[in-house]
């Protein structure tokens, strides 16, 4: 429990952290609004956008207390032996933290006057193609290699069931013996696949559906003002599902590595399974995928110049 707290501690201090340095000021609003194809911004625009930014900057510390606090009892419910280890598991609260940050401000009512467009807005208008497709492509890998976790669980299972309780075991003729530690057999047995699996599903789900929010939500008085709004939801919201999805590849190919490991033939457990070595390459195609996750994250988010309005569409 005092690992959990202070896990969450730390995040909340995070989360405040990143309000204080980003809390939103007129001026920043300006600079957010011309970054976002907003031509020389007003005074009441750059309004607007600091609203559009503290509405989501507040929920930073919230979330990012909370979101460790949440993630200890459901990891336990899963199974897990142990959730305070991993780079991974320790980004991964942050990633949720900000991802529903801008869920939850997403479908938050839009305020001030409303105006009705003519023309249809499509997802397209908002966020490039590359982008939804490399999301698409990195959950489809994603889910190929937690379905290949999957497939190779019973046959952990069973190794593990053939090591006693703690973990001691000794040959049929006496002349071998050997030690694997208790967290070590929990970890065999650990649903890592399964979890990676509802991950990427649930990541794919919210980030659409924040893109989805952008697209059809109610427009403000000011096209230029709402286009650059709904962009920036969109993009920021796929961004940060890279960096998801790409981690939980790292972790579903992390987890096909431990289970080729698995080889205890010599105390009479069953071999690993041939096409389980056909996997080795899960590791490196993780930490890979990471890096291009995390680098379209800052891409898509942080467009190097504003993007191209379509306000009238």
């Amino acid at each position: 429990m005092g690992g959990l707290v202070g896990t969450a501690l730390v995040h909340g201090l995070i989360g405040l952290a990143v309000v204080v340095v980003l809390w939103p000021t007129t001026s920043a609003g300006r600079r957010f609004l011309l970054r976002w194809g907003v031509p020389e911004p007003d005074d009441r625009q750059s309004a607007q956008a600091v609203r559009y930014l503290r509405d989501r900057r507040l929920l930073y510390p919230v979330l990012f207390l909370l979101t460790p606090v949440v993630a200890g009892p459901a990891a336990r419910a899963f199974g897990f032996a142990d959730q305070s280890s991993g780079a991974v598991r320790n980004f991964a609260p942050l990633l949720v933290a900000l991802l529903v940050a801008e869920a939850a401000a997403a479908l938050r009512p839009v305020r001030g006057t409303r105006t009705a467009t003519l023309a249809r807005r499509h997802w397209r208008d908002l966020v490039p193609r590359w982008a939804i497709g490399l999301l698409l492509v990195l959950g489809a890998v994603a889910a190929l290699l937690a379905g290949a976790g999957l497939a190779a669980q019973p046959w952990a299972d069973r190794v593990a069931a053939t090591f006693p309780a703690d973990g001691v075991w000794r040959s049929a003729d006496g002349t071998a013996e050997g030690t694997v530690s208790v967290q070590y057999l929990a970890e065999m047995r650990e649903p890592v696949s399964l979890v990676a699996l509802i991950g990427v599903a649930c990541g794919l789900v919210v980030v659409l559906g924040v893109v989805r929010l952008a697209v059809r939500r109610r427009s403000l008085a000011e096209p230029p003002v709402d286009a650059a709004f709904r962009t920036r939801s969109a993009r920021v919201a796929v961004g940060i599902g890279l960096a998801w999805t790409a981690a939980v590849v790292l972790v579903a190919g992390n987890r096909l590595d431990f289970l080729r490991g698995l080889d205890f033939t010599a105390a009479g457990a069953e071999p690993v399974p041939a096409w389980l070595e056909h996997t080795s390459t899960g590791g490196y195609l993780g930490l890979v995928t990471l890096l291009v996750g995390v680098g379209g994250w800052i891409w898509v988010a942080n467009p190097s110049r504003p993007p191209a309005s379509r306000t009238a569409a």
